[in-house]
C-alpha cells in the first residue's frame, strides 16, 4: 500500500482500491484527543452529506439485540447486522429524515455482548431543538464506558459465531442517513461496507 501523510498523527496509507486507511486508530473514539477529533470530522462529513437544515427537532430511540442464542448471534451480531434491524423497522422509517448509529457493549458478568442501534429522525414538534451541526453531535454521542469489554475469554467465545474484526469495527462507525431507493429498500451504509472490507485485511 502507498505511504500517506499522517492524519491528525494517525499512520495512514491508500488500499488496493484508492480507500485511505488508518492503522493504528484507537478502537473506541474517546480513547484520545485525535481520535475524538477525527470521529467528529467524520460525523460531521455525514452530517452536511445528510444536507439537513438547523435549526431542527430530533428524538432517538433504540432498538437493542440481546444474543439469546447462537442463531441471534450470526444474524445480527456484524456490520450487516445493523443494517437488518434498520430493515426490520423499515415503516417508521419512510419519508422521514432518519439517522443511525450502533453500539456494541457488555452487560455485567455477560458472556456475549449486546447491539443496540440508535435511530435519530427529524420531526415537526416534540423533539429535542437542535441548534447546528455541533449540537448534534452531542445529541449524537455514545461514550463507551468500558473500553477494554473485548477481553480475550470474550473474543474467544464469540470466535466460532461471528467475525470479531467487524464487532471491533462497530465503536467507530460514524452516524449514517438512511437512503432507500424507488422501491424503498434500504441502501446499504458507506462506511459499513468501508468496514466490513477492513475486517478482511490481515491484522
Amino acid at each position: 500500500m502507498k505511504k500517506l501523510e499522517s492524519i491528525l498523527g494517525f499512520d495512514t496509507n491508500f488500499d488496493e482500491d484508492g480507500n485511505v486507511v488508518i492503522n493504528d486508530l484507537p478502537n473506541y473514539p474517546q480513547e484520545s484527543i485525535n481520535s475524538r477529533n477525527f470521529y467528529n470530522k467524520l460525523e460531521l462529513i455525514k452530517i452536511e452529506e445528510s444536507k439537513i437544515i438547523f435549526p431542527t427537532q430530533m428524538i432517538e430511540w433504540v432498538i437493542t439485540i440481546s444474543a439469546s442464542n447462537k442463531e441471534t448471534l450470526m444474524d445480527y451480531f456484524k456490520i450487516d447486522g445493523i443494517k437488518k434491524v434498520v430493515e426490520e423497522n423499515k415503516s417508521k422509517l419512510i419519508g422521514k429524515l432518519t439517522f443511525v448509529k450502533a453500539e456494541i457493549y457488555f452487560p455485567k458478568k455477560s458472556k456475549y455482548p449486546k447491539l443496540a442501534v440508535h435511530f435519530y429522525q427529524v420531526v415537526d414538534e416534540g423533539g429535542v431543538k437542535i441548534y447546528d451541526e455541533y449540537e448534534m453531535l452531542e445529541f449524537c454521542d455514545i461514550f463507551y464506558e468500558n473500553t477494554k469489554q473485548f477481553t480475550k475469554k470474550r473474543i474467544a467465545d464469540l470466535e466460532p459465531y461471528v467475525n470479531t474484526y467487524e464487532l471491533f469495527q462497530i465503536p467507530f462507525l460514524p452516524i449514517e442517513m438512511v437512503r432507500m431507493n424507488d422501491e424503498y429498500d434500504i441502501l446499504n451504509f458507506p462506511n459499513h461496507e468501508l468496514a466490513k472490507k477492513a475486517s478482511e485485511l490481515p491484522f
